[in-house]
């Protein structure tokens, strides 16, 4: 009987069993990184830090099933072990398995309050479980946080919708965007939002920029899930890593990952097309053009890429071929709106200012968040003396109010006075005058002081 209990007792300290592998179906660089992390375990069955290196490794192959069983055995191990519990309950949302996580979850920020990631993630699973009573206070915490308010305001977007609150919600996924305009989740939200009450143009708007950026999402360190990525150096890994850093405005690490990306997997077509972006950025224009052109042979031909190297070329005013890049992007892609506003900057130079404004209206009308084309729109219009048309435009730009605002009141006040209407045209420039101090745009608020005098 005492050998039973004994035996039980061991059996309950060893915990749940490793994961059985078949390494022969991996990739070679798969199977090498976890071969050597299983051969480690199988030394050290009972090593809690041997269990979860084999877990890490596990997860950065995608292996998830096989993760969560060796983390479950290292939280047998060692209970307290904050790592386990997080990275196990970041597997267990890959599984698609909210309630599971957010139980791990729970585990992991009651050993570590602290770390941010955890908070975030634990809300979040709650929200997918359902359990909107339990999330909405830690989003309501973590908004607070300013790292942390994009996705804590997504979240109180999702609560409020699914609660049939569209237009709470609608507040909540503007703030998301206003905080973080390449926030791709929030775009989508917000256009089911739209449609929900009604506002269909608004939601077609919203879902082109939830096309536009994608999976796109704010970066919040997590040195303890990076520690997991990291042990990949395959060519998509590294891909994955240069595309942060870049996110980051770390340019130079960027390409330098994108370049060992190309070298470890040659056939990442996509590799070249961001290294056209990366060198641009560096003014490094023989680079730049040296991965366009190998982007092209290699069959790429999407607008961005276009539109990349359009950029490249006007930085060295090259017009004419500047302007046929932006051409061959719109081809492309006619929705293009960046595309659309370079190539009306170059036909302003030349002035052709009937054909930049037809651009400049492409551009705005597509994507009317996109305030650059509806201002140079106004700014044609003026230059054509249709004042009153200029003025609508301008008009578009006034709300959401930004940093642009005091400019765009300015050129309010400005097709105002040009269609004859003084009075209002000096109000619209007392208000962009005292936005501008606000804003301690000094040397505009000293332009508005000059016009204003002019006119008094």
């Amino acid at each position: 009987m005492l050998v039973l209990v004994l035996l039980l007792t061991l059996s309950a300290q060893e915990g749940p069993p490793l994961p059985a592998l078949a390494l022969d179906a991996f990739p070679p660089a798969a199977r090498d990184s976890v071969a050597r992390a299983q051969r480690d375990v199988t030394a050290r069955p009972s090593d809690a830090a041997a269990v979860g290196a084999f877990g890490r490794a596990l997860q950065a192959w995608e292996q998830w099933e096989s993760a969560h069983q060796a983390y479950s055995r290292a939280q047998a191990l060692a209970p307290r072990t904050f790592d386990w519990q997080y990275l196990d309950a970041v597997v267990l949302q890959r599984l698609m398995r909210p309630t599971d996580a957010a139980a791990r979850l729970k585990t992991a920020v009651s050993l570590n309050s602290a770390y941010l990631p955890a908070r975030v993630r634990l809300a979040e699973a709650l929200l997918d479980a359902g359990d909107l009573t339990a999330s909405r206070p830690m989003f309501e915490a973590l908004s607070k946080e300013a790292v942390a308010e994009p996705a804590a305001q997504v979240g109180l977007g999702k609560i409020a919708a699914l609660q049939g609150d569209h237009e709470r919600a609608i507040v909540h996924f503007k703030r998301a965007i206003e905080l973080f305009p390449e926030l791709g989740a929030a775009y989508y939200s917000l256009a089911r939002s739209y449609r929900a009450t009604g506002r269909r143009a608004d939601a077609e708007q919203a879902l082109a920029q939830h096309a536009r950026f994608g999976a796109t999402w704010p970066r919040l360190d997590d040195p303890v899930l990076s520690a997991v990525t990291e042990l990949r150096d395959d060519g998509r890994a590294l891909l994955a890593r240069g595309l942060a850093s870049a996110k980051t405005g770390e340019i130079e690490a960027a390409i330098a990952l994108h370049e060992q990306a190309l070298v470890r997997d040659p056939s990442l077509t996509q590799v070249h097309a961001n290294l056209l972006s990366l060198y641009g950025q560096l003014k490094n224009s023989p680079k730049a053009e040296e991965h366009y052109h190998a982007a092209v042979q290699k069959g790429v031909n999407s607008a961005d890429l276009h539109y990349d190297y359009g950029v490249v070329l006007a930085s060295q005013e090259k017009w004419d071929a500047a302007a046929e890049a932006y051409r061959r992007a719109i081809a492309v892609n006619p929705l293009h709106v960046r595309a659309r506003n370079n190539l009306g900057q170059l036909l302003e130079r030349q002035g052709q200012i009937e054909n930049a404004a037809a651009e400049y209206r492409k551009a705005a009308d597509a994507q009317p968040s996109f305030k650059l084309a509806g201002f140079n729109l106004g700014r044609m219009l003026l230059v054509l003396k249709r004042p009153d048309e200029a003025a609508a435009e301008f008009e578009k730009l006034l709300e959401p109010r930004d940093a642009d605002t005091p400019r765009y009141l300015f050129a309010l006040s400005t097709a105002y006075v040009h269609a004859g209407r003084i009075a209002e045209g000096i109000k619209r420039a007392t208000e962009a005058r005292q936005l501008a101090v606000d804003l301690g745009q000094t040397e505009l608020a000293a332009a508005i002081d000059r016009e204003l005098a002019r006119l008094k």
